[in-house]
């Protein structure tokens, strides 16, 4: 167990995967936090009965969650988890050991391998990973760096500088919010490969539309917030 990590888990709707998941992180800290956001199925239940922190957000999203869930942490580091099961769980301590010389651990599926490329939605798969390569280049051209994935969730921080990055998006946008904000207060950053394996249950909330705010995002961050 790592006794100096809060493991916080953004969850909607999840209850299946959150079975499975929770023994996991349970056996890696002693701060599991879920942030729920309204499921309609018994995730508040299965958190009770699992003994995990659980906390309804606010209504605003994904981004907005993570924050609530940092308040909560009383542990020195972070490490953001999504409740869909599709994170490479060990990755968690690999995490916890670069964070010893760095302030932003984020993971790579370019560089770890993901099951998002699959046959059975061929089209949309193929438009979301030509999405997070134009994504990737976008970020590294503007803020020049040499990323190979700036949207994936799974990644650690140290509570103190993730509050210090005061993020102010609500939806998926936290994760390019969370990196840019790393960037420009200098952090110190370090790609790790993680694969993302397929979801058991359920679908995913993030819609391929989704992209176009997220390049609206950047060239926001790039050309019209100071900070």
């Amino acid at each position: 167990m790592i006794k100096d990590v809060s493991i916080i888990v953004s969850a909607k709707d999840e209850e299946k995967s959150l079975k499975l998941l929770l023994p996991k992180l349970k056996k890696i800290s002693s701060d599991v936090i879920v942030v729920d956001g309204r499921s309609k199925d018994s995730t508040s239940l299965l958190c009770k009965k699992k003994k995990v922190r659980f906390f309804l957000d606010d209504g605003k999203g994904k981004g907005s969650a993570q924050r609530i869930g940092a308040k909560q942490a009383n542990k020195k580091y972070l490490i953001f988890v999504d409740g869909d099961g599709a994170h490479d769980i060990p990755d968690v301590y690999k995490i916890r050991k670069y964070l010893k010389t760095n302030d932003l651990i984020i993971c790579s599926r370019q560089t770890g391998g993901s099951y998002d490329l699959n046959i059975d939605d061929s089209l949309g798969s193929v438009l979301r990973a030509a999405g997070c390569i134009f994504l990737v280049f976008l970020v590294n051209k503007f803020f020049k760096k040499r990323f190979t994935d700036v949207l994936y969730s799974f990644k650690g921080i140290s509570r103190k500088k993730f509050l210090k990055l005061n993020t102010k998006a609500n939806s998926f946008e936290i994760e390019l919010d969370i990196l840019i904000s790393s960037i420009k207060k200098n952090y110190k950053i370090f790609e790790l490969p993680s694969r993302e394996n397929a979801r058991k249950y359920g679908v995913s909330k993030l819609k391929t539309i989704t992209g176009i705010n997220f390049i609206f995002y950047i060239l926001y961050r790039r050309f019209l917030k100071s900070a």
